[in-house]
């Protein structure tokens, strides 16, 4: 047993530290470091940002952090081209599947209609009421 005590600090210096362990963890495995790349899309009209999507590439996957659509252009296929441009984006390169996760009061049935298969899902997740989804889209066997 190790004698310590836990406080909180600073994120990006204690994901520095962290990111040394993981490096380490994942050489043991006898994986490639592979430094994860983000790919960051807006939808403008006119120079201005009425939507984007923020994704993150490790390895052969993507995993969609962020996609939002600006209220006044909601009905109006931005979120369909933005969701398109990385999947087109993820098969020019190989990539095996891309996943998301998405709470009950937001775009689930999009996401579905989009080819998003629900792989898991926790109730009451931030808050009581709500569900949070977590879906893939397989693009490569």
């Amino acid at each position: 047993l190790v004698t310590m005590e836990i406080q909180e600090v600073d994120a990006q210096m204690l994901g520095q530290c962290l990111e040394k362990i993981f490096d380490q963890q994942t050489l043991e495995a006898g994986l490639p470091k592979v430094k994860d790349h983000v790919i960051a899309l807006a939808a403008l009209e006119g120079g201005q940002i009425i939507g984007g999507i923020v994704a993150k590439q490790t390895h052969e996957s993507i995993y969609v952090q962020l996609l939002a659509v600006d209220d006044n252009y909601r009905g109006k296929r931005v979120g369909s081209q933005l969701l398109g441009a990385i999947e087109t984006y993820a098969r020019q390169r190989a990539i095996i599947q891309l996943t998301l996760t998405t709470k009950s009061y937001q775009a689930l049935g999009f996401y579905q209609k989009k080819g998003f298969d629900i792989f898991g899902e926790l109730a009451d997740m931030p808050m009581r009421g709500v569900t949070k989804y977590y879906l893939n889209k397989r693009l490569q066997a």
